[in-house]
């Protein structure tokens, strides 16, 4: 399966099927398993360097602060690297059904294989989902926004920023923004509910974060005006674990 052109994925896949091409149920029975114990320990060793290459190339993009990769890290995370994992099992379990049903001393061979290709995947997963939120909020930084409204909130003051639709058309469906919207109008209150769970985003005191509801959080960075602080709400989408 192929993946977003735009990450440094090594030959744009974790996990290649012909890796495995070797395997055969022809080859004879005494010679099968020292025939494949090579391949598919070649398999599990390329599966290994494509994840590290790509854990690396994901580290790259914060390190360069590709913004642009926001949306391709997102479909990454949430789209392509589960359906490529899921993909790859797929292609593992038809190889042994087809190979190991004539050679079942090939069967041990595959667990490690199988348990390495989703071990790889799930660390790409992770390591796309903490990119894009590391990202995000160097957006928030670099990108900020201006008011889109007046300022809203009798106790603690917020608004939208210009760039914040955009930004949540990019993350979130219809559905989970209608929702953030009902959420955030709850930031107003005073004192901000404790359910929000407002709270410094990483540590620099800007940037603050409250739940959008789901896994999603809103990112606010705070402004002055003559009146005092206010959040300036600019992003929201799925939070990494």
């Amino acid at each position: 399966m192929r993946l977003s052109a735009f990450l440094p994925f090594s030959d744009d896949t974790l996990f290649d099927a012909r890796w495995l091409s070797a395997l055969s149920d022809e080859v004879p029975r005494a010679e099968a398993l020292d025939r494949a114990r090579p391949v598919v320990a070649d398999a599990i060793a390329r599966t290994g360097a494509a994840g590290a290459a790509a854990l690396a190339g994901i580290e790259a993009l914060v390190a360069a602060a590709a913004l642009d990769a926001i949306p391709a890290l997102l479909a990454a995370e949430t789209v392509e690297l589960p359906d490529a994992a899921a993909a790859s099992e797929r292609s593992i379990h038809e190889l042994m059904s087809r190979v190991a049903y004539k050679r079942r001393e090939l069967m041990p061979l595959f667990p490690e294989l199988i348990e390495r290709v989703a071990a790889v995947h799930a660390a790409a997963i992770r390591a796309c989902g903490t990119a894009r939120w590391r990202l995000m909020a160097a957006r928030a930084r670099m990108q900020p926004g201006r008011p889109s409204s007046p300022i809203q909130g009798a106790g603690t003051r917020y608004v939208k920023s210009d760039r914040f639709d955009a930004r949540a058309a990019e993350s979130l469906p219809g559905i989970d923004r209608t929702r953030a919207d009902r959420i955030l109008k709850r930031l107003g209150e005073t004192p901000v509910p404790d359910e929000l769970e407002l709270r410094p985003l990483d540590g620099g005191g800007d940037l603050w974060t409250i739940k959008a509801g789901g896994v999603s959080r809103f990112i606010l960075r705070v402004e002055r005006d003559r009146r005092g602080p206010f959040y300036m709400v600019e992003d929201v989408g799925p939070q990494a674990a």
